[in-house]
């Protein structure tokens, strides 16, 4: 299968753009639930337990949130490029140069897990910057 051919009628470029943002989707909302789960012990702050640990939880609760807001955010993305929207193809747009502005930082500064963030983000931007991708979000104009 050619990567210019067409499947199901759609651009087999659409299909794997499509997967990578709904597998990022999955995985934040994956890293979500296991910040819920995450205990973290406190020990040596004789008198400040209580306090701290409540303030550890209240922080653990809203990064799964945010975490899961983002997955859940990524899905909604992937099924509007799905669907062929113009709008979520350039809201996509716009948050995948926000990540990989975020992502080039976070590698110069060592942070080397965000390298592959890096390279999805600007598979996905290429992939919907091709001569196909694009016909395929022209909106069709009946006059």
């Amino acid at each position: 299968m050619d990567l210019n051919s067409t499947y199901n009628g759609k651009p087999v470029m659409l299909w794997i753009a499509v997967a990578i943002v709904a597998a990022v989707g999955l995985y934040y909302i994956l890293q979500g639930f296991l910040a819920l789960g995450t205990d973290i012990d406190i020990t040596g702050m004789e008198g400040y337990e209580e306090l701290f640990e409540d303030l550890i939880d209240a922080i653990l609760i809203i990064v799964a949130g945010l975490f899961i807001f983002l997955g859940i955010f990524s899905l909604i993305l992937a099924f509007l490029l799905y669907s062929g929207s113009n709008g979520g193809r350039t809201v996509l747009i716009i948050v995948l140069a926000i990540a990989i502005f975020f992502s080039v930082f976070d590698v110069v500064s060592g942070g080397y897990l965000s390298l592959i963030e890096l390279i999805l983000a600007i598979a996905v931007l290429v992939i919907l910057y091709q001569p196909q991708m694009i016909a395929y979000f022209k909106p069709e104009r009946t006059y």
